[in-house]
């Protein structure tokens, strides 16, 4: 009777796992294709006032298409700002449904221990498991290749964009004041790499406050 019993919960629970495994992976693809439909529409957007500047440039004068340049530049920060604080909240929902992927895996291996040479992705619910699983340690020579993954990630290429789209908007102000050219592409320079910088570190500090409240059962010291 106890062993009927034994296998009937571990039957069921098999299925919620399942299930849950199910959920987890949608929400993964939603995610990245949320994420990377709001960074196809920024470029996209920052694409149509490159080619609509283009045009006007061709019959106003310097300081009018400097003027425009401010202004049209200053929307597309703030719809990069927009687009840039949101990936990084699908960022963390994926990361998030990640560690939830990798936790049912480990116990996959605890229910059926035969199974547990089969699974070539992580069973590590830790943030460097996901890492793993996301190719980023593939980055052999790197210090830190977690850095370096978030960077090449959407929210690092927004983020990147976001920089360029500041950098635009310093060298016209600067324009405007009467800078030279030499001096309007170091300002613009200096406010790129600030900006990038900047928003790289605050980014970084909110992906970790995101995932912190999640509780690690299975690091990589773990017998699975």
């Amino acid at each position: 009777m106890d062993a009927d019993v034994q296998d009937v919960d571990k039957a069921s629970a098999l299925t919620i796992l399942t299930m849950e495994h199910n959920t987890l992976q949608m929400i993964r693809t939603a995610t990245i294709t949320d994420a990377t439909g709001r960074a196809g529409h920024l470029l996209t957007t920052i694409s149509a006032s490159m080619i609509a500047l283009g045009f006007v440039a061709q019959v106003v004068s310097t300081a009018v298409l400097l003027t425009l340049m401010l202004v049209v530049f200053a929307a597309l920060f703030l719809i990069g700002l927009a687009t840039l604080f949101r990936t990084v909240e699908l960022s963390i929902e994926d990361v998030q449904a990640g560690l939830g992927i990798n936790r049912i895996r480990a116990v996959y291996a605890e229910l059926e221990p035969s199974t547990r040479d089969v699974f070539v992705r992580q069973m590590h619910d830790d943030t460097l498991g996901v890492g793993v699983d996301s190719g980023q340690t593939g980055w052999r020579k790197a210090r830190r290749p977690r850095l370096i993954g978030t960077a090449l990630g959407v929210s690092g290429l927004v983020n990147l964009v976001n920089g360029l789209t500041s950098a635009v908007i310093a060298g016209a102000a600067a324009g405007l004041l009467g800078a030279g050219l030499a001096w309007s592409i170091v300002l613009a320079s200096v406010v790129a790499v600030a900006v990038i910088s900047g928003f790289g570190i605050a980014l970084g500090r909110i992906g970790r406050r995101g995932v912190a409240p999640i509780t690690t059962r299975y690091p990589r010291n773990h017998p699975n």
